[in-house]
């Protein structure tokens, strides 16, 4: 019977050789790691330390406790903050990894699913994607908030870059919105919920029903020059919105909402 990490890294590997067989040779855990493990509680704890080198393999076992974990024990509902809080406590780099295996193996399938999105982005072929809804008229605002995101690692949904001549505007729109993590609604006074923008607030609705926590639907209501505000469409009132005061604060508004974390900051 195979072990925790046998069974984690013969099943990983079958995802993605069949997933992208041209990366499988670079591939995290698939291209060679070097294996630190443990049980604590109901859960085996599996960290791959990236190598690049199948060749050679080394294996110790961790004592994992409060200290290293963040809690007392592991729970269905949790796994994700132990993830984060053991990254911490090992030092661990963007090519490494931890998956947390129930002892009945029952979450095998939703742990690699998770390793897989990390790793998609760790290795380059996928981006976050977030969708900028906006009118029109706001267009010259919007771009300057596409730049500052794309600077800090997201690859932004705007209309006029996304579809290229002859896409179909409501196929289109649906796909951007498939492929994001969040929707940011920049609601000034020329915003007017009709048309296509009634079409964006009920995609991203859809879409958090669809992804819940791993789908952010952002809304920042502005005030124009002659004080008017902005109104917020009926059914974007049911999550939370913000008017903030400046550009900078829109950011750092947009980045707390976001479902995703920025990287640890590191020389380039």
């Amino acid at each position: 019977m195979p072990t925790a990490s046998e069974l984690i890294c013969r099943e990983y590997t079958k995802m993605v050789k069949s997933k992208y067989p041209e990366y499988s040779a670079s591939w995290p855990i698939v291209s060679g790691y070097n294996l630190m493990n443990g049980p604590y509680g109901n859960y085996i704890v599996c960290i791959f330390k990236h190598t690049g080198n199948n060749a050679m393999m080394a294996s110790s076992i961790v004592k994992f406790n409060k200290a290293n974990t963040g809690v007392s024990s592991i729970a269905s509902s949790n796994i994700d903050s132990v993830r984060d809080k053991i990254c911490a406590s090992f030092h661990l780099e963007t090519m490494d990894s931890v998956v947390i295996l129930a002892m009945d193996g029952s979450n095998l399938n939703s742990e690699l699913q998770k390793l897989i999105e990390i790793h998609e982005f760790v290795m380059g072929v996928k981006k976050m994607k977030i969708f900028l809804s906006h009118k029109g008229a706001d267009k010259p605002m919007v771009r300057k908030y596409k730049q500052t995101l794309e600077m800090l690692g997201f690859d932004v949904w705007l209309d006029e870059d996304a579809m290229p001549a002859g896409t179909a505007l409501h196929r289109g729109i649906l796909q951007g919105f498939k492929d994001s993590c969040a929707a940011i609604f920049f609601i000034t006074p020329n915003y007017k919920d009709e048309g296509f923008l009634e079409t964006e607030v009920n995609y991203a609705i859809t879409e958090k029903m669809q992804k819940g926590e791993r789908f952010a639907v952002v809304t920042l209501v502005f005030r124009d020059d002659d004080g008017k505000t902005g109104e917020v469409p009926e059914l974007l009132k049911t999550y939370v919105w913000k008017q903030p005061h400046d550009d900078l604060e829109a950011v750092q508004e947009i980045i707390k909402a976001l479902p995703v974390k920025l990287g640890d900051v590191r020389y380039r």
